[in-house]
């Protein structure tokens, strides 16, 4: 297991790496971008990828994991896979524009009307991408991976910060994700060295799609959870309530993306790979969560007791309302963010079917709790999304222990333990440090000083949370090593 190990603190070391730099290009982008252009036009182009987002699921129909977690794959079933992920996507870009009038009547906005189009014309680029991106995952090329994040990503933020600029408007958005796929399909190629043939009739690939069906069904329906919140606001409310919600959402999800793409990324290929030894399953389930746990759910439930002098010195006064919208949303995420566990080992172990069980009643719960919310506007919905994610963690946690065998008690103490001791006290002494002073920049500066602090002395004071901060750190220090 030294080998496997070691592949995965250097892909940690790499896709973290990569990501940390998404992070900064995409909050300075955000920034930019929030400073040019109005809340309206966030709200506008929120509107349409809320709805036709599915398609990006759908496009994939849970093909590409299907494909990362299979024992093998011959050359034949890669070729398949890459033809039905490419036709998928041209089905759903064309499904998308058909659909473009049903949209302009729900929200009666007609200028989406010119907005869908060049939208789904990503579909075509991410499924031509789909098979790419799979095989350097399941060749554990996580460098060629993250170099094709930073360049993508990069690529479309600068054209999108030049466009808003030179007074493009909502424009700016829509190009952004057109110009990253593109690019992205591009450097994979590149990098995969790799052409399909035609389509071999003589090779199935059904047991791709049981996997990747059952999938399927499951995204969809967290994908209605986390998107249901911006239709509704959009239809009830308008492009502007919507907007703010969506920059709350978006400076949310910034992060939360940062850390878990590039996580599912090393531990689905890992966990994968193990899931024929359940003790050594359930021992790296174990190291997986600590990352959610202690670093990830921190840094929210920090960021949400500084929510005022952040919002202030990021956006300014335009978006005044904001704080209170990210500070509920970032609770929430603390919740998303160690609840990824289950959604890895599910997959791991190839128990897709009991996963969409699990989502078949509980994601529709989910969206009544956060739909609940609309009456008070973007705050209501942000509380529901809290009370909906906090639930979810409990019972999905739950499930995936039943499904593969793998003890959770341990998992909900560890989890229970980062944010009760770490956590919570380190976002309690950050908000009390904030009422000390009076300028965005010291409170800032204070609030982080004083939870670092906190983090540090429980660190000293507990032994359990001495040892789990022990273990991220000297795996950090075997991932740079490894990297290097």
């Amino acid at each position: 297991m030294t080998t496997l190990s070691d592949a995965a603190a250097r892909g940690t070391a790499v896709t973290v790496g990569a990501q940390l730099i998404r992070f900064v290009m995409q909050l300075g982008s955000m920034v930019v971008l929030a400073r040019i252009l109005l809340p309206s036009d966030f709200g506008l182009v929120a509107m349409v990828t809320a709805i036709i987002g599915v398609a990006e699921i759908v496009r994939d129909v849970g093909l590409s994991s299907a494909a990362i977690q299979a024992r093998t794959l011959s050359a034949g079933e890669r070729t398949n896979l890459f033809w039905v992920n490419t036709g998928l996507g041209a089905a759903c870009a064309a499904i998308a524009i058909a659909l473009t009038p049903v949209i302009v009547a729900i929200y009666h906005e007609p200028r989406l009307t010119h907005v869908v189009p060049p939208l789904a014309a990503v579909f075509i680029l991410s499924g031509l991408n789909t098979q790419l991106r799979a095989d350097l995952s399941r060749s554990l090329r996580f460098r060629a991976l993250a170099g094709s994040d930073v360049i993508s990503q990069g690529t479309g933020m600068l054209v999108a910060v030049i466009a808003a600029w030179r007074g493009a408007g909502y424009w700016a958005l829509v190009a952004q994700p057109v110009v990253a796929a593109f690019v992205a399909l591009a450097v994979n190629a590149v990098n995969c060295r790799w052409l399909p043939g035609l389509p071999r009739r003589d090779v199935s690939i059904r047991s791709f799609f049981h996997f990747g069906l059952r999938l399927l069904g499951t995204q969809a329906l967290s994908y209605g959870t986390k998107n249901i919140d911006n239709v509704v606001l959009g239809a009830v409310w308008g492009p502007t309530q919507l907007g703010l919600y969506s920059r709350a959402y978006q400076l949310l999800m910034t992060p939360l993306n940062q850390i878990n793409t590039p996580l599912t990324r090393v531990a689905l290929p890992v966990l994968s790979q193990l899931q024929d030894d359940r003790r050594m399953f359930a021992r790296y389930a174990g190291r997986a969560q600590l990352v959610g746990c202690y670093v990830t759910a921190t840094m929210l439930a920090v960021a949400a007791a500084l929510s005022y002098p952040l919002i202030d010195l990021l956006f300014g006064a335009k978006w005044d309302g904001l704080a209170p919208i990210f500070a509920l949303l970032a609770l929430g995420g603390v919740f998303r963010s160690i609840s990824q566990l289950s959604y890895w080992l599910f997959l791991a172990a190839g128990k897709t079917g009991a996963m969409l069980r699990l989502d078949l009643w509980c994601q529709p719960i989910m969206m009544g709790v956060i739909v609940a919310g609309v009456p008070w506007g973007p705050r209501g919905v942000a509380v529901g999304h809290l009370v909906a994610y906090g639930s979810y963690w409990v019972v999905s946690l739950v499930a995936v222990g039943r499904a593969t065998g793998v003890p959770t008690r341990p998992l909900f103490v560890k989890a229970l333990v980062a944010v009760g001791l770490v956590g919570a006290p380190a976002a309690l002494a950050a908000w009390g440090a904030t009422q000390l002073v009076g300028s965005s920049v010291a409170e800032l500066a204070l609030g982080t000083t004083a939870a670092g602090i906190v983090v540090a002395a429980s660190a000293l004071a507990f032994p359990i949370v001495r040892a789990d901060l022990t273990f991220l750190a000297n795996f950090l220090r075997r991932s740079l090593s490894r990297s290097r």
